[in-house]
């Protein structure tokens, strides 16, 4: 699992930066995940906020490359939770 702010800028020059995080820390976190299974894990990171022109991206990928999913959260989210 990977998690990693993305710049972005919206003109026609557009340019795309990803800065990686690296978790505080990290419980349960399997290394499988069986077909038709429902895991939970607790990935803990520092705190931080996210101007209008970044967002965060969480990446889930499978070893072999198999199943990937990509998550993209809004700066909205991340700043005003409720």
């Amino acid at each position: 699992m990977n998690l990693s702010i993305e710049t972005r800028q919206k003109s026609k020059r557009k340019s795309l930066q990803r800065l990686y995080l690296e978790p505080i820390f990290k419980y349960n976190l399997p290394s499988k995940i069986r077909e038709k299974e429902t895991v939970r894990f607790t990935y803990v990171m520092s705190k931080f906020s996210l101007s209008k022109d970044r967002r965060v991206i969480l990446e889930l990928n499978e070893n072999n490359g198999e199943r990937n999913i990509k998550l993209k959260v809004s700066h909205r989210f991340i700043n005003n939770p409720n």
